[in-house]
């Protein structure tokens, strides 16, 4: 059964004179498709849509409330209208959006049916002391809809404020109008997104939701490049197109490739550490350096640290079952492969060579373009300013073997590429 949840935010610069109003047509509208509504944070409803799914007007400002706007509003076939965008950020106190709620978003429910979203706000402490006073002064007349917005790059705590924020006012469902990860490392926003969205596709409470966005551009320099949902041409990433189409939705590629923050470089180009090795932690690091020999690298020398860190998390995968990576703060500095075989007697060797056939899909391109679950574990084994790497393993009691690879400093930062 599909679950109906996800917003399209369509950002008003794609539609008319330079915009790119047919790209719409990337989103599969349809019962099967995860996809809700479409969002534009205007009150005009944008041609290209079509129909095909439903509209939510927004009164965004103080300026939406009169003229032609609010014209548009009165006379919207839609059924939810949204009420301000961030008004702590411009200008609008609690006691104004009081005012304006009973005197013109009232009337809109009780005399034309119209279900409202609440003013949507920051996630810092004046987004929410911001609507902790307008919900107490509206507290008779509670909105239909607890609108939220949240960008960070722990996909953990997004999940605790969305849980306090409904705990608070468990009354309207929530609809979270706008959520992204602020990472600068693709992998870490891929990571991100997976299991917030597959979150809130489980909580009836979750009314719908919409990622940061579609649009052309970054939309300013707090926005990650490595989140964006579309091109400079219109054409979805591959985040966006896993956005509109996959539920549950899921990391790229057969194995998962987990990247944290860049660093500085320390070189090390002696193999001398690699003497003492196992065969099969002695044959994968060759591979790799094979590999990296043959496009004029330098080569990585075995670190028996990133070696048992590598291991105990790969025993962490034997206890969860599956294939997932950890977060940057518990490896600071330290880029992630992984791998899952169902048997093998050299499986460090086997994951180090299935990394590396990646190199067929990768042609050059800046990290974050093109289709990175494809290449991103080869390009990370390529990645020309790391310069060590431990390899571990764990087996599970059906004789699976989780395989974790870990590199330092990190590779795969977004608009650069490996070599």
């Amino acid at each position: 059964m599909v679950i109906k949840k996800r917003q399209i935010l369509w950002d008003w610069t794609n539609t008319g004179n330079g915009g790119v109003p047919d790209k719409i047509n990337q989103v599969p509208f349809g019962s099967n498709s995860p996809v809700a509504s479409v969002v534009n944070w205007n009150a005009w409803v944008p041609p290209e849509l079509k129909g095909r799914a439903p509209f939510r007007p927004m009164v965004r400002v103080l300026e939406s409330t009169k003229g032609n706007d609010w014209a548009i509003i009165q006379n919207s076939n839609d059924p939810i209208i949204l009420f301000f965008n961030e008004p702590e950020r411009s200008g609008i106190s609690p006691e104004q959006a009081r005012d304006i709620w009973y005197n013109q978003m009232i009337p809109l429910r009780k005399n034309k049916g119209k279900k409202l979203g609440s003013p949507a706000v920051a996630s810092d402490d004046n987004g929410r002391k911001w609507i902790e006073k307008f919900m107490s002064l509206v507290s008779n007349d509670l909105p239909d809809f607890l609108c939220l917005h949240y960008y960070s790059n722990n996909a953990d705590e997004a999940i605790k404020y969305i849980e306090g924020m409904h705990n608070k006012w468990p009354k309207p469902k929530v609809m979270v109008t706008e959520i992204a990860c602020t990472d600068r490392n693709y992998q870490a926003v891929l990571g991100f997104t997976v299991k917030i969205c597959n979150w809130m596709d489980t909580k009836d409470w979750v009314f719908e939701y919409g990622l940061f966005d579609f649009q052309r551009k970054v939309a300013d320099g707090f926005v990650s490049p490595a989140a964006q949902l579309m091109d400079a041409n219109g054409n979805f990433t591959e985040l966006g197109k896993m956005y509109v189409n996959q539920q549950p939705m899921k990391l790229p590629g057969k194995a998962v490739v987990a990247i944290a923050a860049n660093s500085e470089v320390h070189l090390m180009a002696d193999f001398s550490a690699t003497t003492a090795l196992g065969a099969d932690q002695q044959k994968a690091l060759d591979a790799q350096n094979d590999k990296r020999k043959s496009k004029g690298l330098k080569p990585l020398a075995w670190d028996n640290q990133l070696a048992n860190n590598a291991e105990a998390y790969a025993k962490h995968l034997v206890q969860i079952g599956k294939l997932e990576h950890s977060s940057g703060d518990q490896r600071p500095n330290q880029g992630e492969n992984l791998a899952w075989f169902s048997a093998s007697s050299t499986p460090l060797l086997g994951s180090a060579n299935m990394w590396l056939a990646e190199e067929k899909n990768y042609h050059g391109e800046p990290i974050g373009q093109g289709n990175f679950g494809s290449y991103g574990h080869y390009t990370q084994c390529m990645w020309k300013s790391t310069t060590k790497v431990g390899m571990g393993l764990a087996k599970d009691a059906k004789g699976g073997v989780y395989v974790v690879g870990r590199y330092s400093p990190p590779g795969n930062m977004v608009g650069q590429k490996p070599y």
